[in-house]
C-alpha cells in the first residue's frame, strides 16, 4: 500500500513538472567561444540527471573491475603460496622418510612463492648432505644465511650438526662457540656441543661445559655427578700416561670426584697399567685409596684389585678385608680377596672356605683358576683339574663380572 502511494505521488510530480515545463519552458544558453548552444531548459535538466546517472555507473564499474584485479590478485598469490606449501610439505614428508633426492627437489621448488624459505634451504642441505653433495649443501646454507639473516641461530645449529655427521669436529665446535657467544644459554648450542665434545673425545671441554648444562637444567644434580665421574674417569685413561700426568689430574681434581668409588678405581687401575710394582710410595697409595674408598662406597673391583697388591703386612690385611665383608656382606669380591690373601699367609683351610664360598655365589673363573691352584699345591691334582675346567667352561668370561653404574653419552 506504502509502495502504491508513493508510484502515485511520483506520477503527479512528474505530471506537474511537465505541465509546468509547457507552459513556462525556459532556455539555457552556453556560451565559449566561438560557439554558443542554445537548449530548452527541460532539456539540459535531463541532459544534466543522465549524464550524472552515466557518470556514477562508471565510477562504480572502475571500482567493480579495481575489485574484481584485486580478488583476481588475491586468488593467484593463494594458489601459488599453496603451490609452495604443498611442495614444501610434501619435500619435509620426504625428508622424514628418507627420500633424499625427491625431498630435495621438492624443497627446491617450493623456495621462490614461499614467503619464508628458512625451512626449505635447511631441508635441502640436510637431503644433499645426506646424498653427499657437500658443495650444493653448503651452498643451500650461504643463501639461508642471506635471505633469512635473522635466523642466524637455527641456520648455524643446522650447519654445526651436519658437520658433526661429517665427522668435522672441530668446525662444528667453531661454529657453535660462535653462537654461544650471542646466546650463551641456549638448550640447543649446548646440548650439540655436549655431542660434539663427546664423540671427539674432548673431555676437558666436556668438563668446562658441565656447569652450564646443569645451570640450564639440561642435567639434573644426579645426572651431573654421573657425567662427571665418566668424564674423569675417561681423562684418567686417556691422558693417564706418567706417574706425574696421573697425580696431577688426581691433584686437581675436586674432592667429591675424588671421593667416588667409580673415579678412585679409574685412578688406581691407572696407576697399576704403569707396571711399577716395587714403587713403594705407589703401593701405598694404591693400597690407601682403596681402604678409604672402600670404608665408604662398596666397588668390588677394587677389593679384587686389594688382594693382587704386593703387601708386606698381611695380617692387617687380613683384619681390612674382614671389616669389609662385615660392613657389605658376602661379595664375591671381598670373599675371593680373603682367600688369596689366606693362601699367602698359608692358612689353606680358611682359603678354601672362602674360594668355596665366592663360587657358591655364582661361576667364577678367577676363584676356580685361585682354588685350582690351591689344590695344586695341597697335591691334589684330581681337584685342582676339575676347578680348572669349571673355570675354563664356555660363557663365564675371564674374570669377575660385577655391577657398575654407568652413563651412556
Amino acid at each position: 500500500m506504502r509502495r502504491l502511494i508513493l508510484i502515485l505521488i511520483f506520477l503527479l510530480l512528474s505530471v506537474w513538472f511537465g505541465l509546468t515545463v509547457l507552459r513556462h519552458p525556459g532556455f539555457v544558453f552556453l556560451v565559449y567561444q566561438p560557439w554558443m548552444v542554445q537548449m530548452p531548459l527541460w532539456f539540459a535538466v535531463i541532459s544534466l540527471f543522465v549524464i550524472f546517472v552515466l557518470f556514477y555507473f562508471v565510477v562504480t564499474g572502475i571500482d567493480h573491475l579495481q575489485f574484481a584485479w584485486f580478488r583476481l590478485k588475491n586468488w593467484w598469490r593463494f594458489r601459488s603460496e599453496h603451490r609452495s606449501y604443498s611442495k614444501t610439505q610434501h619435500g619435509l614428508t620426504m625428508l622424514i622418510e628418507g627420500r633424499w633426492k625427491k625431498a630435495e627437489r621438492l624443497l627446491l621448488g617450493g623456495i621462490h612463492q614461499s614467503i619464508e624459505p628458512l625451512m626449505n634451504y635447511l631441508g635441502a642441505a640436510r637431503a644433499a648432505h645426506e646424498l653427499k653433495a657437500y658443495v650444493r649443501r653448503d651452498d643451500y646454507i650461504q643463501k639461508a644465511y642471506q635471505m633469512v639473516p635473522d635466523a642466524e641461530m637455527a641456520i648455524g645449529m643446522t650447519q654445526a650438526e651436519l658437520e658433526m655427521m661429517q665427522e668435522h669436529y672441530e668446525r662444528a665446535v667453531a661454529i657453535l662457540n660462535q653462537l654461544r657467544k650471542k646466546s650463551p644459554r641456549n638448550p640447543g648450542v649446548l646440548k650439540l656441543l655436549e655431542k660434539v665434545y663427546v664423540r671427539s673425545a674432548d673431555w676437558r671441554n666436556l668438563l668446562t661445559l658441565l656447569p652450564s648444562l646443569r645451570k640450564t637444567k639440561l642435567l639434573t644434580a644426579e645426572q651431573y655427578q654421573q657425567f662427571e665421574k665418566n668424564v674423569y674417569c675417561e681423562i684418567l685413561r686417556t691422558e693417564g700416561n706418567t706417574l706425574e700426568a696421573i697425580d696431577a689430574i688426581w691433584r686437581n681434581m675436586p674432592r667429591s670426584a675424588r671421593k667416588n668409588a667409580d673415579v678412585a678405581c679409574a685412578y688406581v687401575k691407572q696407576l697399576l697399567a704403569l707396571h711399577l710394582p716395587n714403587n713403594q710410595s705407589v703401593n701405598k697409595e694404591i693400597e690407601e685409596t682403596i681402604r678409604k674408598t672402600l670404608k665408604a662406597h662398596w666397588q668390588p673391583e677394587l677389593a679384587e684389585i686389594y688382594g693382587t697388591l704386593p703387601f708386606t703386612n698381611l695380617n692387617r690385611q687380613l683384619v681390612i678385608v674382614g671389616a669389609w665383608l662385615k660392613l657389605y656382606g658376602e661379595q664375591a669380591a671381598i670373599l675371593l680377596t680373603l682367600g688369596r690373601l689366606c693362601v699367602k699367609v698359608q692358612l689353606w683351610g680358611k682359603a678354601k672356605d672362602y674360594f668355596e664360598r665366592c663360587l657358591a655365589l655364582g661361576p667364577s673363573p678367577a676363584a676356580s683358576l685361585e682354588y685350582g691352584k690351591l689344590m695344586e699345591q695341597l697335591g691334589d691334582a684330581d681337584e685342582a683339574i676339575k676347578k680348572y675346567r669349571e673355570g675354563l667352561q664356555p660363557g663365564l668370561g675371564s674374570s669377575l663380572t660385577f655391577k657398575t653404574n654407568s652413563v651412556q653419552y
